[in-house]
C-alpha cells in the first residue's frame, strides 16, 4: 500500500479546525512519539521508526519502515509517495536491542500532537510539531504508485487542502527530519 501525503504549514489553527469540522468527521486526538533509527550503507541510509501512539483508545507501539519518495507536480507542488511497511510490536526494548546490535543508531526523535478527521477516504491530521509549529497533513492510500494514479491523487490532495482553508503556498516540500535538523542547527542524521 502506498501512502500519498501532502503537508502544509498552518498559520490559523482555529480557522482550519472550523473548516475541517464543516465537512469532515472528527475522529479524536492522538499523540505520537517517534524515534528514528539510521544505518549508513555506503552512500545510502536505511531508516526505521518506532512510534508510541497514545489516544483515547489506549497506547500502541509500531515499527515502521518506509521507502520514501518526493514527487513534484508540474506546478511545483511536492507530495510524499511512501511505500510503508508497518507492524504493531509488543516489546519496544526487544526491537531497540535488535536495531542497536544490527548497527542502527538513534538519528532523530519527534513528537506530534494531532487532531484527526476523515472525509471520503482521506485522513486529515492537524498537527503540532515542536519546535516547528502547526501543520495540516492530508493522506490518501493507493494500491499503486504509477504516475497517472499519483497525479490524480496529488490533484485531490490540493483540492482538499484548499477546502480546509490552507493556501497552496503553505505546502511544505521538505520532510520533518530535514526541518528538525535545520531547527537544531544541523545536528541530526
Amino acid at each position: 500500500m502506498y501512502e500519498i501525503e501532502l503537508k502544509a504549514h498552518v498559520d490559523d489553527r482555529e480557522a482550519v479546525t472550523a473548516a475541517l469540522n464543516g465537512f469532515a468527521a472528527f475522529c479524536g486526538t492522538v499523540e505520537k512519539h517517534d524515534t528514528y533509527y539510521a544505518l549508513r550503507r555506503g552512500e545510502a541510509t536505511v531508516t526505521a521508526r518506532i512510534r508510541t501512539e497514545s489516544s483515547a483508545d489506549g497506547e500502541r507501539i509500531l515499527l515502521t519502515y518506509k521507502r520514501k519518495e518526493r514527487r513534484t507536480t508540474a506546478d511545483g507542488t511536492a507530495t510524499e509517495v511512501n511505500d510503508e511497511q508497518e507492524c504493531t510490536i509488543s516489546a519496544r526494548e526487544a526491537v531497540e536491542s535488535l536495531l542497536a546490535d544490527s548497527g542502527f543508531s538513534v538519528a532523530l526523535t519527534k513528537t506530534k500532537r494531532a487532531m484527526q478527521w476523515r472525509h471520503d477516504g482521506a485522513l486529515f491530521e492537524l498537527c503540532a510539531v515542536p519546535p516547528l509549529g502547526d501543520f495540516l497533513e492530508i493522506e490518501l492510500l493507493s494500491q499503486t504508485d504509477d504516475a497517472e494514479t499519483v497525479g490524480r491523487i496529488q490533484e485531490r490532495l490540493r483540492t482538499l487542502l484548499a477546502r480546509a482553508g490552507v493556501p497552496a503556498e503553505k505546502i511544505e516540500s521538505r520532510y520533518y527530519r530535514d526541518l528538525l535538523r535545520e531547527a537544531a542547527g544541523g545536528n541530526h542524521v
